[in-house]
């Protein structure tokens, strides 16, 4: 008999449970005081909204659980953000592939609800540090904090301002640059943009002719992304290397016109 999977949120009266199963795979987890200051005294949260229920074929399988808060920006502007925790598989179930249905389903919920980052703080004995990586998470500070970008029209949009300083070499003048973004190693939820050389500057293209060649094509997950842009600020050599990997890994893909290949060795 095939298993169904099914992803449900937490319902009222099952909060006894959920404990229990925190404190089974967590051992421990906490108290009924703990669980009640996360998850009914948290300001602005609702358990029944954002806690997540895995089962599988009708049993509770695993679970997990996101926070939102509003993060202010230099600006005074204001962004939403995620924080994913709490993510559990019960024995029975491991090795099914329950945690990433949950993960997934987090960081689901997250972008409908308009957030723009994930954040999470994995413990370095636990699965999650290694594992949120192949979710699109990416490391940016020590103790290990993962980074997922839910918005990446917004990371554009900094890229671009980070690049305002930036001046290209005239020969790369009106070239057609195809910039593919995926969620995550397995390549969901893609979304591409197209940018433009123009007077040396990145611009981004809103329209495009229909057959309109592209120059340069560069196919990437966003964790990757996010590494290799931290990287460029800090340690380039680095950053070679793990674009060399990339490419090995089939986590980058770069395909390329011969007008550019010409004008890159300045043919």
């Amino acid at each position: 008999m095939k298993e169904e999977r099914k992803v449900r949120y937490l319902r009222v009266g099952e909060e006894k449970k959920h404990l229990e199963a925190l404190n089974s795979c967590f051992n421990p987890w906490g108290d009924e005081s703990e669980w009640k200051r996360k998850y009914t005294e948290f300001p602005r949260f609702n358990f029944t909204k954002n806690v997540i229920i895995v089962e599988e074929s009708g049993e509770w399988a695993g679970g997990g659980t996101a926070w939102f808060r509003e993060a202010s920006l230099s600006n005074n502007k204001k962004l939403t953000v995620y924080e994913a925790g709490d993510l559990y598989v019960l024995p029975t179930f491991r090795g099914k592939g329950i945690y990433s249905t949950a993960m997934r389903s987090l960081n689901e919920m997250a972008r409908k609800r308009g957030a723009a980052l994930g954040f999470a703080f994995p413990n370095i004995y636990h699965i999650a540090a290694t594992a949120l990586p192949k979710y699109g998470f990416a490391d940016v500070f020590y103790p290990i904090t993962k980074i997922l970008l839910l918005k990446p029209e917004r990371f554009f949009n900094y890229f671009l301002s980070r690049l305002e300083e930036f001046v290209f070499p005239p020969k790369f003048d009106d070239l057609k640059i195809k910039l593919i973004v995926s969620f995550d190693e397995k390549h969901d939820h893609p979304v591409s943009m197209m940018f433009g050389v123009e007077k040396g500057r990145l611009k981004e293209l809103t329209s495009t002719t229909e057959g309109e060649k592209i120059d340069l094509v560069i196919k990437a997950d966003m964790g990757l992304l996010t590494k290799a842009f931290s990287l460029f600020y800090r340690r380039k050599k680095i950053l070679y290397l793990h674009l060399f990997f990339a490419l090995l890994c089939r986590r980058l893909g770069v395909r390329f016109s011969l007008r550019f290949l010409k004008t890159f060795l300045g043919i």
